[in-house]
């Protein structure tokens, strides 16, 4: 147990302790001053009978008003501390919360805590060249897609040209090296996809790209909150899977959104449309206009099968 718990649960307990006490003391020496034989000194008796009369009601009092108002003031005190504070931090930062910034991670994006964060519903976009970490953590999107969690993810083509540039600027890998990591980060997928049958809630639809990797991009769209959360990072000398992630947050904007040329434009949105666009570029190279389909191609995998349709389109507005 913490001090600050042990700490309070004391103060309840004196609390308590000169709320019965103070009204025993009345009792007490309320009956000392009626039955005591010498009257002399009943007086003094009287008023240890009052003072604790007193003492009992004015804690008593002051416990009730803490118990019923003081939470309330308190959560009001911390609204205007936060909205004190957001307003100072957007002036230091140049309206980095007005533009929707909620943070930095402190080292590398913790993919587990996220993925157990996510709740039914929730759409999930994700854009990376692969994650060498994810042969471990595949289980974690296995259960939430299981949970009825909407998964769309891009990922780089194993042998493109792209993934030979980016492995020469990556330290501690080579060409060969990050093709194979590429190939294994794909399989684990349809791995995944192997154990999605029909009675699953959730979904997932995966395209395989061959283009710039542009920037390692999570985005989540929760169903419940209609707010979309943002972790971009670079693709710098460091793995990407190293590296501290960015942390933007906006509200989820149906129909018309503002334009970037509007005075409320927003970097998650601008995420999010980046992803969108990135998306619709790899389903027409797959999908034919009026909607009959090429050849299959391995560059669109999905689960369940049932739902390929479903796993091509991102959430609806």
């Amino acid at each position: 147990m913490s001090t600050l718990a042990t700490t309070k649960k004391l103060k309840w307990l004196f609390s308590l302790v000169l709320i019965f006490g103070g009204f025993t003391i009345y009792k007490l020496f309320g009956v000392f001053a009626v039955d005591l034989a010498n009257k002399e000194y009943g007086w003094v008796f009287e008023i240890i009978s009052e003072f604790g009369l007193f003492l009992s009601v004015i804690i008593s009092v002051g416990y009730f008003h803490h118990w019923l108002s003081a939470a309330e003031e308190h959560e009001e005190s911390l609204r205007s501390l936060r909205e004190a504070l957001v307003e100072y931090v957007d002036t230091i930062l140049l309206n980095s919360v007005k533009r929707g910034f909620s943070g930095i991670t402190n080292k590398e994006f913790d993919f587990s805590q996220v993925m157990h964060g996510l709740k039914p519903g929730d759409y999930v976009y994700w854009l990376i060249t692969f994650d060498p970490r994810f042969k471990n953590k595949s289980r974690e999107l296995e259960n939430a897609i299981k949970n009825g969690v909407h998964f769309r993810i891009l990922i780089l083509k194993a042998d493109c040209i792209f993934g030979e540039l980016r492995a020469t600027e990556t330290a501690g890998f080579n060409p060969h090296e990050f093709n194979e990591y590429s190939k294994l980060f794909k399989v684990s997928l349809e791995d995944v996809i192997s154990h999605i049958d029909e009675t699953i809630k959730g979904s997932l639809g995966v395209f395989v790209y061959e283009g710039l990797p542009s920037i390692p991009l999570f985005i989540i769209i929760s169903n419940e909150s209609k707010k979309v959360k943002v972790y971009n990072s670079f693709y710098l000398t460091e793995p990407v899977s190293k590296m501290p992630y960015l942390n933007w947050e906006s509200e989820l904007k149906f129909g018309n959104q503002p334009s970037f040329e509007s005075e409320h434009w927003n970097l998650a949105d601008l995420f999010l449309d980046y992803f969108k666009k990135r998306w619709e570029m790899e389903k027409e190279k797959n999908h034919d206009i009026a909607g009959k389909e090429h050849v299959e191609s391995g560059d669109f995998i999905y689960a369940p099968a049932s739902a390929k349709q479903i796993c091509s389109n991102l959430i609806q507005d």
